[in-house]
């Protein structure tokens, strides 16, 4: 999840680095307010969750509340990377004497990178990096021999390694992927302001930080990605016509590719997870049966740490709660396979044997569904059926 730069700056101050001070702004009037309670030179920045702002014409610098007023005006009217501007960041102009650059990326790997450059990015020389041990964390001295290669004043130098510790422990405590302070301002006095920042938290470690979570805008998702979310699913709409609905992101894609290999087209990708229980599943199918696009549903779970007796009662759950509109399609394997089969006998959807055999009559159904308008929620039994679902513990 990507911070808001107020946001991400709101962060570091509970940590003690200094930002800029200002406020948010919703409208011309509000930051001709905030100009005005500031005084003197203000910088009006687009709150926008994509690169290139100042590019954009999404950073102006003014004078006094009414060009705050008027800048803001013209900058709510922008469009940058196709998002709009719905608040601004007002903010008191720093006169600084030089500019740093400091950021801390978690690698692939699973080391911590911090990066140290004398200028702003994009760089001109080399940057600095230094990289972290995690059993003892970052250590002053290391910030201190880089920070004397890059010339600093003894100030500067200190207040260096203050900000670097402090970024540290805001990645740690709240499971940032990547933590940037793009450029970090050099006062006249040695002292540093963290001017620009930039913060990517983990997704998947929100749920341990509640307060993160709720700084994701309601209007940045649509109603049905923040039901997901509430559930734990992973959801991504698309824009076919065929639910899925998935254990495991690799099985997603998986059966996303063979609803296009048969000529069908996606119209989301819907995780449970691992080791989902019917609760979460009965979730899952809630969002997909109100889904009035549409035309068919195919669940397709690989049992491992998932039971598929639980998936077979989730789906129960949701049928029984809800208005099939369309055709279900559910292929079960692996653990409780059977079990879960059994269960599903005489609901209001078809098993099926495998994968491709569930896509290509899912995509029949569609095609059926759109020519007509509508489709019947039942559907026959295919005769051969119990001779070829597969045992228990086959790959998809």
């Amino acid at each position: 999840m990507r911070l808001h730069e107020y946001q991400a700056k709101r962060l570091l101050q509970s940590y003690a680095v200094s930002v800029p001070e200002g406020g948010v702004a919703y409208t011309p009037q509000e930051a001709h307010e905030v100009a005005a309670q500031l005084g003197g030179r203000v910088v009006v920045k687009a709150q926008v969750l994509a690169p290139g702002r100042g590019r954009a014409g999404g950073i102006r610098l003014v004078s006094d509340p009414e060009e705050a007023e008027l800048a803001a005006q013209e900058v709510m009217g922008l469009s940058i990377a196709g998002l709009p501007v719905k608040r601004l960041l007002v903010e008191r102009a720093v006169d600084i004497t030089g500019e740093l650059y400091l950021g801390l990326a978690l690698q692939p790997t699973g080391e911590t990178l911090l990066t140290l450059a004398g200028e702003a990015a994009p760089f001109t020389h080399e940057p600095i990096t230094i990289h972290i041990d995690d059993s003892v964390g970052l250590l002053p001295f290391q910030v201190r021999e880089a920070a004397y290669s890059l010339n600093l004043s003894r100030r500067a130098a200190d207040a260096l390694i203050r900000m670097s510790l402090a970024l540290w422990q805001v990645m740690l405590a709240n499971e940032c992927l990547r933590l940037e302070v793009n450029p970090v301002a050099v006062l006249p006095t040695g002292e540093l302001v963290a001017v620009d920042v930039k913060a990517v938290v983990d997704d998947n470690a929100l749920y341990r930080h509640p307060q993160l979570a709720e700084l994701r805008e309601a209007e940045e998702l649509t109603a049905v990605e923040i039901e997901a979310r509430r559930y734990g699913l992973s959801y991504v709409a698309m824009q076919g016509n065929i639910g899925s609905l998935v254990n495991g992101a690799g099985l997603a894609m998986a059966t996303s590719d063979t609803i296009e290999l048969q000529g069908g087209q996606s119209a989301n990708i819907l995780d449970v997870g691992g080791g989902a229980r019917a609760g979460r599943v009965a979730a899952g199918m809630n969002i997909l049966l109100r889904d009035r696009r549409l035309r068919a549903i195919l669940v397709n779970v690989f049992g491992g740490i998932t039971r598929c007796d639980e998936v077979a009662t989730g789906i129960l759950t949701a049928v029984g709660c809800n208005e099939v509109h369309c055709p279900i399609f559910v292929r079960l394997t692996g653990t409780n396979a059977d079990q879960g089969c059994a269960l599903l006998q005489g609901a209001p959807l078809q098993l099926v044997p495998d994968l491709v055999t569930g896509a290509r009559l899912a995509v029949q159904a569609a095609a059926a569904g759109e020519q007509a308008g509508a489709v019947p929620a039942a559907v026959a039994q295919e005769p051969a059926l119990e001779e070829r679902r597969p045992e228990p513990g086959s790959q998809a």
